[in-house]
């Protein structure tokens, strides 16, 4: 079974209990197929899967249920500042095992064992991280188009 490495960067704006908040991720995740569906695994932010029938349809399960987790973190955060916290605890919660796992995908990706033209590619050390930054004032200046999912190589 071929695991592809996968980065992705995705933008929300949250509403929590009295603010707004603007979260950016550049994440890892795992892409496989196993009987007969496409499952993504969380990596950075971790402890998430979501599957579908197509790799388009887990992507989109994956996207949705990384939102639906900020949501839960929005509803249970009482200040922006525990939001804020909670969010980057979720991120760095990752599990040792598919850290190792997404490695090892990089470099069977980089040796040519694995290959996926369905996707475009990025460097495996592009950064990683998420920022919950507040706003204050919305404006047309925070709209950014997500740059997706990516085989990391």
């Amino acid at each position: 079974m071929s695991r592809y490495p996968i980065v992705f960067g995705l933008r929300d704006i949250i509403q929590g209990n009295g603010f707004l908040a603007g979260v950016a991720v550049e994440g890892r995740a795992l892409l496989h197929e196993e009987e007969g569906g496409v499952w993504v695994e969380g990596v950075n932010p971790g402890g998430f899967v979501a599957t579908g029938h197509s790799v388009a349809e887990a992507l989109e399960e994956f996207r949705r249920s990384y939102t639906a987790i900020l949501f839960d973190i929005a509803e249970d955060a009482e200040s922006f500042e525990s939001f804020q916290e909670q969010c980057q605890a979720f991120f760095d919660g990752s599990a040792e095992t598919p850290v190792r796992e997404w490695e090892q995908a990089v470099e069977d990706v980089r040796a040519g064992r694995i290959s996926a033209d369905w996707l475009g590619r990025r460097s495996a050390e592009s950064p990683r991280g998420i920022v919950v930054a507040r706003i204050d004032e919305p404006s047309v200046e925070n709209n950014r188009v997500e740059e997706g999912a990516a085989l990391a190589a």
